[in-house]
């Protein structure tokens, strides 16, 4: 979780892979998956697929029946429901709800659980793993595979329902005729052509960035240069972030970073970078002034987080050289 609210904004897939013998830097992976965030956009979910307009109208059908009952309920329901409850009865009706029920039933708040909790500590203490041949593991395999069978068959019987019903429910011309989707057939659909609001949100945050390209020490001019030379890769690694804390709890307790503070650097570099690259490099020379203590210090970390996530890109190695020219220094070994 910190690793994603420390990831610039933006659309992200999830990726997770196994670890084999091959991965780079197993060492700095948490269990036996590779968790990575790649940058997408909105065309590779249009490559998917889009709705047709028969979904169109069914899902507009939805939200146009779905708000008249809302409005319904709140006419006519809604002020009695207030006027004869009570927060204690509110606060009863949220404790019985099943899922909250279920667990407290087999929890230490129920006193009936007490001899459980007991037999449970012992079963840990005397745990033993049967041979291979008793009959009984056997039989606990075949009851879980045909357990699991069993659900899984169930679920897909429910989702076949499930869309059957949608599609003929909302599907039906008359609760389409009902809901007013065909009062005017020929008419085209509406599409926004400008978001004013996200454009003058836009302008102003690159009015407020302009005079930040040289505003900043060592800890700005690293993260700067790693996200541009990792832009390539559109994408953010476990085997980095991981990295990152480690280079981050290694410095004195009153040098570090809070995660917060972090987040914020981040968040503006990365807009920097995105405002002008060209820029945002050569400006490197006056944030990590190479021979001070914390600019040396801060060049060892870029080093050890370039490789983290295993070998550069072609594009990526291009960066590190015009990085390493406005610095003046040596990041990656040929």
């Amino acid at each position: 979780m910190d690793m994603i609210e420390a990831t610039p904004p933006g659309l992200y897939q999830a990726t997770i892979t196994d670890v084999g013998e091959n991965t780079e830097n197993r060492e700095l992976i948490d269990g036996k998956y590779l968790f990575r965030l790649e940058k997408r956009t909105l065309d590779d979910i249009r490559a998917f697929g889009v709705n047709s307009p028969d979904d169109e109208k069914r899902f507009a059908a939805v939200a146009r029946v779905s708000e008249v009952n809302l409005g319904l309920y709140r006419t006519f329901a809604e002020p009695w429901v207030r006027a004869t409850t009570t927060e204690r009865i509110a606060e009863a009706i949220r404790e019985m709800h099943p899922h909250r029920l279920r667990f407290r039933v087999f929890s230490d708040r129920n006193p009936h659980m007490a001899p459980v909790k007991a037999m449970a500590a012992e079963a840990r203490a005397n745990r033993k793993p049967v041979s291979a041949d008793n009959p009984f593991l056997a039989l606990e395999q075949a009851g879980s595979e045909l357990i699991t069978t069993s659900l899984r068959s169930v679920g897909e019987i429910r989702d076949a329902l499930t869309e059957a019903t949608f599609l003929n429910t909302y599907g039906s011309p008359f609760v389409q005729a009902a809901a007013g989707l065909n009062a005017e057939p020929r008419a085209a659909p509406r599409h926004i052509e400008r978001e004013v609001q996200r454009e003058r949100a836009a302008a102003e945050l690159h009015s407020a960035l302009e005079h930040r390209f040289e505003t900043g020490g060592a800890e700005e001019g690293a993260l700067r240069a790693l996200i541009y030379i990792r832009r390539p890769d559109a994408a953010v690694d476990e085997r980095g972030f991981r990295m990152l804390k480690i280079i981050r709890d290694s410095m004195k307790v009153n040098k570090r970073l809070t995660l917060s503070q972090f987040k914020a650097i981040l968040r503006d570099q990365y807009q920097l970078v995105l405002l002008d690259e060209e820029r945002a490099v050569r400006a490197l020379p006056k944030l990590l002034r190479v021979g001070e203590p914390e600019a040396d210090a801060a060049l060892d970390a870029l080093r050890e987080l370039l490789v983290a996530p295993g070998p550069l890109a072609k594009e990526e190695k291009t960066r590190v050289g015009r990085v390493e020219k406005a610095l003046g220094v040596k990041l990656v070994k040929a």
